[in-house]
């Protein structure tokens, strides 16, 4: 029998796309265990980071799939021309593997790697991030969907006035990092909304030095209580990045007001409390979207972008202790508690 002409082949291929378009990615391509490139915009171990990607497996599921992890550690590699050389980096790795779909966390891999792909790349899913999609320039792309990262704004000032009833004025303030923009605005809208609170200041800054004079005017009757954000692209005097566990380290030796963050590990390092960002619920939304794309045969673009809403309560006893703080047994029964300073077990 003779071989089949180029043109009985393309009408073939033809008549099977429509099939192949409408069954799961994973069915269509068939090529053993699902292959999922995970972009980490920070580095491992860290809880945040970790804890993501935990969730994201538990969110896929119980099928098979081999993962390969790049991690751009962008607290080290801070400057816009290096997070593009990472995320170059990453891209040569993700067309030479030719994953069946990418999972970026946070902000910096979603934008870097975002802007890298066309129409015919593998979906993405996404979690941990703090702009939208027209903020990182990617409002138009193809094949995207994941998850929002939102602060427990409000919830977080209702446990620390439990903890310390007469905070009222609360500074906020924050490294330079483009993505703490829309997170700002949504802390002034909630603080408008909340009687008896007001913020007093709100400070970015990219020096350290800068940082630390901040922090210290706000203890001098210029506010009851500070928001920590983003406390990672702080400069030394020789523009290099100070660690984040330096930093917070320092605020606690020096700064006497009651604090909030948003985030578990700034808790473990001198935070005294929050109503943290829950990371495994980042990581299992997004892994339930994937989930949907690779083994329901959902569009990335038919799954909506969401925030989680679930809070995490978590307070430092070390802190509260250091501030001469009482925690009522209701908070300690309600709330993740940290005794002791991450140092102090470091040095234990």
């Amino acid at each position: 029998m003779p071989p089949p002409t180029p043109s009985l082949v393309r009408r073939a291929l033809c008549r099977a796309l429509p099939l192949a378009a409408a069954l799961p990615w994973r069915v269509a391509s068939a090529r053993g265990p699902l292959r999922i490139y995970h972009v980490m915009s920070f580095d491992s171990p860290w809880r945040w980071t970790d804890g993501q990607f935990a969730g994201f497996k538990e969110g896929l599921g119980a099928a098979p799939a081999e993962y390969r992890v790049f991690q751009m550690d962008v607290k080290r590699f801070s400057t816009p021309q290096a997070k593009t050389d990472r995320a170059a980096v990453a891209w040569r790795d993700i067309q030479a593997w030719q994953p069946d779909l990418i999972y970026t966390s946070d902000d910096d891999a979603l934008g870097y790697i975002g802007r890298l792909r066309d129409d015919a790349s593998p979906p993405l899913v996404f979690s941990g991030a703090n702009r939208s999609l027209a903020d990182h320039g990617l409002e138009r792309a193809s094949n995207l969907t994941g998850v929002l990262e939102e602060e427990h704004f409000a919830e977080s000032v209702q446990l620390l006035r439990t903890l310390s009833s007469q905070v009222r004025r609360l500074a906020v303030i924050s490294d330079a990092a483009p993505h703490w923009a829309p997170v700002i605005q949504r802390i002034r809208a909630r603080a408008a909304a909340m009687p008896g609170i007001e913020l007093a200041q709100v400070d970015l800054t990219s020096r350290y030095a800068e940082f630390q004079s901040r922090v210290k005017h706000y203890g001098q009757g210029h506010a009851d209580a500070v928001v920590y954000l983003g406390i990672f692209n702080l400069k030394d005097d020789s523009g290099r990045n100070m660690p984040y566990k330096i930093v917070q380290r320092w605020v606690t030796e020096n700064s006497a007001l009651p604090d909030i963050s948003f985030w578990i590990d700034r808790i473990h390092h001198g935070v005294l409390c929050s109503v943290t960002i829950s990371e495994h619920e980042q990581g299992l939304a997004a892994g339930r979207l994937a989930r949907a794309i690779l083994i329901d045969g959902r569009r990335a673009a038919d799954l909506p972008i969401l925030p989680t809403v679930k809070g995490h309560p978590a307070i430092s006893l070390a802190r509260a202790r250091q501030l001469g703080i009482t925690v009522k047994a209701t908070e300690l029964l309600s709330s993740e508690i940290v005794t002791e300073f991450e140092w102090n077990k470091a040095a234990g």
